[in-house]
Formats: C-alpha cells, structure tokens, sequence
C-alpha cells in the first residue's frame, strides 16, 4: 500500500460530513500493511472505549485459556460445554421451561450470539433501565422464543454471562483474565474496563489506546502470533473469522462498504473474506486479509457510516 492511499483516506475523513452536516469526530486512524505501518492523529491522543471490539478481545483470551486447559472446577470447558450447569449456581430462572432451553445453551453460542432470543439485549438503554446487581437475572430470563444455536441476533449478553463465568469459577475479573492471557503478552498497560455491578462488563467499556489497540488486530492477522510469540492457536483465530451463523445477517446491507455478511465468533465477515469488528461511535478493528490490511480507529462518530465509507478505499 502506498502512503499516498493513507494520506487520501485522512483527508477524505478529514473532509467528510456526516448525516448532520458535521465534520467527523475521530480520535485516530492505525494502517498495518505488509511491512508498512501509518497512523494519524486527528486529535490528541487518548484512551477511547472501544465498545463492541471488547467482545473479540474476551473471546481470545479465552481462546488462549482453553488450549491451556481451563476447567470450571473439575470440568474441562470447550467450545461445546453446556453451560447452564455452572450458570445455575449463581442465577436464578423463573420458569421451568426457560430452564429447559437454557440447558441447550453452549458455549460456543455465547460467542457467536446464538442464544435464542427475539431481539439483542444488555445494551446501553436497557442495561440503564435494570438494577445492574440483578442483570444475570435479567439476562438468563430474557424470553428465549427462537432456535438456540441457530437463530442469531446481534447482542451483549453472550459475552457478558462468559464475564461472569469467569469471575464466579476462576476467582478473578474478566479484566485480570484478560490482561493475563493476552495484554500483559502484547504489552498492554494503559486500560481500563467497566463494570456491570460486580462483573467486569466484558462485552463494552474496555478503554485502550489505538496503538493498543492496533496490537489486538495484528495478532488474530497473524494468526494469533504477535512479535514471534505464540499467544492464541491459529485454530481458534479461524474459528472466530469462519462463518458460525446463517447468511446475510439481519444486519446485512449490501451497499455498506464492509457488509455484515455472517458472524464467526465475535467478529463480522464480509462476502469477500474481510472480518472485522465495529464499536459505536467509530470504534473499528478491520481485517483486510486479500490485501494484508490491519486498520483499527478510535473516535466519538456516532454516523459510522461517512468513517467505513472513508475506509472502504483500502479495500
């Protein structure tokens, strides 16, 4: 890639209005290609929460748990490990039947959102509108009245209950999981991840630097190698980037310059073989393997749409 493309993306995003006639309110802009490497700073920098890309930085860090061998107590966990078995110790489901279906739940399907439920939950209106003590709760007796481990919707539960797991059977935060597995691997020292009661979020609320931020994607780019240290297997990076859902998502829009496609686990495919994940308010961590491309962005833009069409000239 040449500079000369990196320097007309920062001046289209420069230049670019949103749906309010406003210039764009990015922080930053990180372009991995090849053995180049650009960035650009459209403010001064800071940490940014990166939103939704905390759900694919969990998902590693549990990636990396498991090739180790991680046990809830004596069990040994995997993709397929039904999860209502740890889950009930600590929550409490109001009908019979809702704990039939959560019995089905895996955990796989806390990865790829396939929970069974009509609409996607735990966002920021609703998270707001529950007692954050009781949102575990909430969550195990959401209505379940789709297909588990076939119907997707886009949602934060999934990742937030592994959040819980991992406090409830592991002893500790998400966030000291996380930095155990992978930050303190890459070097990752500025952060700082909120919580949901006495959870840490997991699934939002992770604020990091770019540049740190840059790191997450070159390690699932390169195989869950980063710097020449094996931190994740290549077998987990493929499972997050393959197709684990049925095709176009209810979020497809073919016209987008990044389509969401399928979902793999916790990252967006496109038709082409670009996987990615995307933060509200500009948050962007995109995976150009065709090109060799790693882009990651910060900002506070809440109309993505002007920021994935400025990005969608590196495709």
């Amino acid at each position: 890639m040449k500079k000369e493309l990196f320097n007309k993306v920062v001046n289209e995003m420069n230049n670019m209005l949103d749906k309010n006639g406003k210039h764009l309110d990015m922080v930053s802009l990180i372009i991995s290609c090849g053995g180049e490497h650009y960035q650009h700073f459209f403010k001064e920098e800071e940490k940014v929460d990166i939103r939704s890309i905390a759900k694919p930085i969990l998902c590693l860090a549990v990636g990396a748990a498991i090739e180790e061998g991680l046990y809830f107590g004596n069990i040994k966990i995997g993709l397929e490990t039904p999860i209502w078995q740890f889950v009930s110790q600590y929550a409490k489901i109001s009908h019979p039947e809702q704990e039939e279906k959560w019995n089905q739940i895996r955990l796989i399907d806390l990865f790829r959102i396939t929970l069974g439920h009509g609409k996607g939950i735990m966002f920021s209106a609703d998270v707001k509108m529950q007692d954050e003590d009781n949102l575990v709760n909430y969550v195990v007796n959401y209505p379940i009245t789709e297909r588990i481990g076939s119907h997707f919707v886009y949602s934060n539960a999934g990742t937030f209950i592994i959040s819980t797991l991992i406090t409830e059977y592991l002893g500790e935060s998400a966030e000291y999981f996380v930095d155990k597995y992978i930050f303190s691997k890459l070097n990752i020292e500025d952060y700082t991840w909120k919580k949901f009661g006495k959870y840490t979020a997991g699934c939002t609320g992770l604020k990091l630097l770019n540049k740190d931020l840059h790191k997450i994607g070159l390690l699932i780019y390169n195989n869950g190698v980063y710097d020449g240290k094996h931190i994740v297997s290549k077998e987990w990076i493929e499972k997050m980037r393959t197709p684990q859902v049925a095709h176009p998502t209810h979020r497809y829009i073919a016209e987008r310059s990044f389509p969401k496609w399928s979902y793999g686990l916790n990252l967006w495919i496109c038709e082409d073989g670009t996987y990615y994940c995307d933060g509200t308010d500009g948050q962007y961590l995109i995976i150009i393997p065709q090109k060799e491309i790693v882009i990651t962005t910060t900002g506070y833009q809440s109309d993505t749409q002007p920021v994935s069409d400025c990005l969608g000239l590196f495709k």
